[in-house]
């Protein structure tokens, strides 16, 4: 674990990769760090391996905007622990508290709406950012040297609203990008991306997909894709991957890489606002067969909960209160209480407790779940009030556990901890 994670667990009062269960406890949430920014940040994201994040969108005057914070908490002053007869609970200063320093910013022409590092593999030095804009492009960027692109190409025919890749988690160089244009496209980082760029943006043709995947329902302008995720699927194994996409009338379609094809397809009946495969347990051998799921989220409020029968879309027998038994997997429907603003921006799994899943709501909520199995139902761990908008963006730290980042409606960016 690199070293500046360590010292954050510290600092935080988190342990990383800790597995032990949580019983019927509540989960507490406290805020380690918060920062107000002069943009309206779509996504925040941990750059991998680091306790750095990255903070991207638009300002007011229609620029796009990228920021690199470090969360950081100056040391304890080595001064001599005074005698006492009782032991107390030692508090941070203010001086000691994490805080999010500015480290860059980088102002483009073009505004920002998504990006990921996970299309690029994981290493110790710093990983490239892709990025989707407002114009259908997608762009590599290297954060030390952030004033121009490795290189930027057109996707899509408008706005790439998401995006996502495996690469940090398996070294797959492939990774998706989903449109308002209505498809879904698969593409790998090995192709000459920047002579597509040189040669064809300017006169406004796109890039050339591995593969591309059109909405299931088709009409004229076909649908905006409003969310995608990579997973692995089957037995865990890293060729297994899967590709789910979530469109703004309510379709959700999963598509097998490996056969070429649509496995699972379904209508949650509400724009469908984030999706995510639940990840592989850290540990766990490849190969091993356990009960995995699919968790989507909606505008009216709804959860939905997909159990997949060791990884694999395949018809279910459970006969649970509250299960809905569909064709191919077994559906859990959960109304998320989250006040005036129902939408439900993000759902994210946390990566060492693939049980449990965060979501955030337009109230500036987060409630936690944990899944249950094949008997039992998914199980509320609590909400806890973080912002007072809506929070658009929420990733967990993959090396230490329970630590987030969020971005809101509020212009915050928001670092917290749950104690799990």
């Amino acid at each position: 674990m690199p070293e500046n994670t360590k010292s954050m667990a510290s600092a935080t009062g988190g342990s990383p990769r800790n597995s032990s269960g949580n019983g019927d406890k509540k989960v507490k949430v406290t805020q380690v760090a918060s920062k107000p920014i002069p943009f309206t940040a779509f996504q925040a994201l941990w750059v991998p391996g680091t306790t750095r994040i990255c903070a991207l969108g638009s300002n007011d005057s229609g620029f796009g905007i990228i920021q690199l914070y470090n969360l950081t908490s100056n040391p304890p002053s080595p001064t001599s622990p005074k005698k006492s007869s009782t032991t107390a609970t030692p508090t941070l200063t203010k001086q000691q508290q994490p805080r999010l320093l500015l480290q860059s910013e980088t102002e483009k022409k073009i505004q920002f709406k998504s990006g990921t590092f996970r299309a690029s593999s994981r290493s110790s030095t710093l990983p490239h950012l892709l990025t989707g804009d407002f114009e259908g492009r997608v762009g590599l960027w290297d954060l030390s040297r952030a004033e121009v692109p490795v290189w930027i190409f057109r996707a899509h025919e408008d706005v790439v609203n998401c995006m996502d890749g495996v690469g940090s988690r398996t070294g797959r160089p492939e990774f998706v990008t989903g449109g308002r244009d209505g498809t879904v496209k698969l593409w790998d980082m090995r192709q000459d991306h920047k002579t597509a760029g040189a040669t064809g943006s300017g006169a406004g043709v796109l890039g050339k997909p591995l593969s591309t995947m059109a909405s299931p329902k088709k009409q004229v302008e076909g649908h905006d894709v409003w969310c995608v995720n990579m997973g692995v699927g089957g037995q865990g194994n890293d060729d297994e991957m899967l590709v789910v996409a979530g469109y703004d009338n309510g379709d959700l379609r999963v598509m097998d890489l490996r056969m070429g094809q649509a496995v699972f397809e379904t209508n949650l009946q509400h724009g469908i606002c984030s999706v995510e495969l639940s990840p592989r347990r850290q540990g766990q051998a490849v190969g091993s067969r356990t009960l995995s799921s699919l968790a989507a989220t909606t505008l009216e409020g709804s959860m939905h909960v997909f159990d997949l029968a060791d990884g694999l879309f395949k018809p279910t027998t459970s006969t649970t209160a509250g299960l809905n038994a569909t064709s191919t997997v077994t559906e859990e429907i959960v109304a998320v209480q989250s006040g005036d603003d129902s939408t439900l921006w993000q759902i994210r799994h946390i990566p060492q407790r693939p049980d449990m899943l965060a979501v955030t709501d337009g109230g500036g909520y987060m409630h936690l779940y944990e899944h249950g199995d094949e008997k039992t139902l998914t199980k509320q761990l609590g909400s806890h009030k973080l912002a007072e908008q809506g929070i658009l963006s929420l990733e967990f730290n993959e090396d230490l556990e329970g630590l987030f980042v969020g971005c809101d409606l509020d212009n915050t960016l928001r670092v917290g901890m749950l104690h799990l």
